[in-house]
């Protein structure tokens, strides 16, 4: 027997849950918070500093700035952000400075974040117990009616009139508005860090308080500076297997996988093996994905997605973390715009991220074929109006 649906409660008395921690997630919770709606967080981490949470972000005027300041929260973002970081050099295999690029070459400012910064300036912003820490979601059930049960591992689940999926690639709110899954795209990182590199070192020097790119055919080295003084490594290649499916994600023989890097990169400079060499191990498989730049999604009462969990896309643009909080903004102004129409402001927001982000996917995908290319740094040195 069929339930007729139920009609939405009033934004100020729905109960809210957002899926996941980060910094979308977070973003929406600051966002609903900060116009008098509250909402529940539920994130599987133990706590806020349970991992490292990945490398640095940049901040687009009209995208995460835009967003961070409609939070309330800019002067806080001045403070800990890094205008610096947006210096760039790029190398070839023989590890020769091919361009030097600092923050003034940019038309427009895109200071550098480390991740765990910008999840704590958002935590920092929420009521104590906005988030629901060690919390594993394991799937969504439809409530007759309306609504959803929040299912948990040990059986028990949380009620909601609105699920926000911000819970990234594996969103288990994904299904419920779309059969697409993300697809690998050809590429894989396999990343480490240096926590205390050698100023001295050839690695810390080209990267100074940005980032350095060492780029040869369908390979790349790239490393980055974070606020603490690390570095993040990154060897870049282009490969149809995705080696996490078989390997898993943490790498457990690094003695073998440094001797296959080094392979990969044979005939490349002595000071870009060595970067390999001062990672201090920990490294992981990073696949990247993405999703079609136009996507179709089923209508469903009462459930959403933002960011990653919506469109993920490769990270070579920098836009994923811009898009993410750029859909909290959008989301909370659909929402609290009309908040005696939950579905309709639900379906605004939809129409209108799903219409900006065909253009974002399309440029990320693209970004990746000139970084990693048949040319060597041919592709990439072009969108800078250079030439090797």
């Amino acid at each position: 027997m069929s339930v007729n649906p139920s009609p939405a409660p009033p934004l100020r008395d729905a109960r809210i849950v957002i899926l996941g921690g980060g910094p979308s997630g977070l973003a929406v919770a600051r966002l609903l918070q900060a116009r008098g709606v509250p909402a529940l967080v539920l994130e599987r981490d133990a706590g806020p500093h349970a991992r490292t949470q990945g490398g640095s972000l940049d901040l687009t005027e009209d995208g995460g700035q835009h967003a961070v300041r409609e939070m309330g929260l800019q002067d806080e973002f001045t403070a800990l952000s890094r205008p610096h970081g947006q210096t760039l050099r790029i190398l070839d295999t023989a590890a020769r400075t091919l361009l030097d690029i600092d923050q003034t070459d940019f038309e427009k400012s895109r200071p550098e974040i480390d991740r765990i910064t910008l999840r704590q300036i958002l935590l920092d912003a929420l009521p104590g117990g906005t988030v629901r820490w060690s919390t594993t979601v394991t799937g969504l059930t439809p409530l007759p009616g309306r609504g959803y049960r929040v299912e948990l591992p040990d059986g028990t689940g949380v009620d909601a009139d609105l699920v926000i999926g911000c819970d990234g690639i594996g969103s288990c709110a994904r299904p419920l508005r779309t059969p697409v899954r993300p697809t690998y795209c050809g590429v894989t990182f396999i990343r480490g860090d240096i926590a205390r590199p050698d100023p001295a070192s050839f690695v810390a020097r080209r990267v100074g308080e940005g980032s350095m790119f060492a780029i040869g055919v369908n390979k790349a080295v790239l490393a980055q500076r974070n606020g603490d003084g690390s570095i993040h490594v990154y060897v870049a290649l282009r490969t149809d297997e995705d080696p996490s499916r078989s390997r898993g994600s943490a790498v457990r023989d690094e003695e073998k996988l440094l001797a296959e890097l080094h392979a990969l990169l044979d005939g490349w400079s002595p000071e870009i093996h060595a970067i390999l060499d001062q990672a201090d191990g920990g490294f992981s498989y990073w696949p990247l994905h993405t999703v079609p730049t136009h996507q179709e999604w089923s209508p469903h009462r009462g459930l959403t997605l933002v960011g990653d969990a919506a469109h993920v896309m490769p990270p070579f643009t920098g836009q994923g973390v811009n898009m993410a909080l750029l859909d909290a903004l959008e989301l909370v102004d659909a929402l609290t715009g009309r908040p005696s129409d939950i579905d309709g402001a639900i379906a605004s927001y939809e129409a209108a991220m799903l219409h900006r982000m065909a253009g974002v996917v399309a440029e990320a995908n693209a970004a990746g074929d000139h970084l990693l290319s048949a040319d060597g740094p041919a592709a990439l040195l072009s969108d800078f109006g250079a030439t090797a």
